[in-house]
C-alpha cells in the first residue's frame, strides 16, 4: 500500500474493445496504485469519472455513440488517475469507432 501522498501509478489498462461500433457497450477497466482517489476517462472532448470497485480497482461500462460522418473516428481516450492530493498519472489508448 502506497502513502496517500505517493505519485499515482496506472498499473493495467484493458478495454472490451479498440475498435467499438456504434451502439456497442465499451467496458473499460483500469488498475492503478492503491493511493489513486479517483480515474477520469476523456475522448473527443467529453470526460467521465470511473467508479472504484476496490483499492486501485476502477470499471465503467459505456454505450459508443453513433458519430457524425464529418468527425474523425480515430479517437485517444486519456485515462487520468489522481491521488487526494490532486497528482495525476495519465496514458491514452487508441480507439478506431466504426
Amino acid at each position: 500500500m502506497l502513502p496517500p501522498d505517493a505519485p499515482p501509478q496506472i498499473l493495467w489498462i484493458a478495454l472490451s474493445s479498440t475498435a467499438p461500433r456504434a451502439g456497442d457497450t465499451l467496458t473499460v477497466t483500469v488498475l492503478t496504485s492503491s493511493n489513486v482517489a479517483s480515474v477520469e476517462l476523456r475522448v473527443g472532448g467529453y470526460g467521465s469519472g470511473m467508479t472504484k470497485t476496490d483499492a486501485g480497482h476502477f470499471q465503467l461500462a459505456s454505450t459508443v455513440p453513433k458519430l457524425p460522418i464529418f468527425m474523425g473516428h480515430n479517437l485517444t481516450l486519456q485515462i487520468i488517475a489522481r491521488n487526494t492530493a490532486g497528482v495525476a498519472a495519465q496514458q491514452s489508448v487508441a480507439l478506431h469507432v466504426h
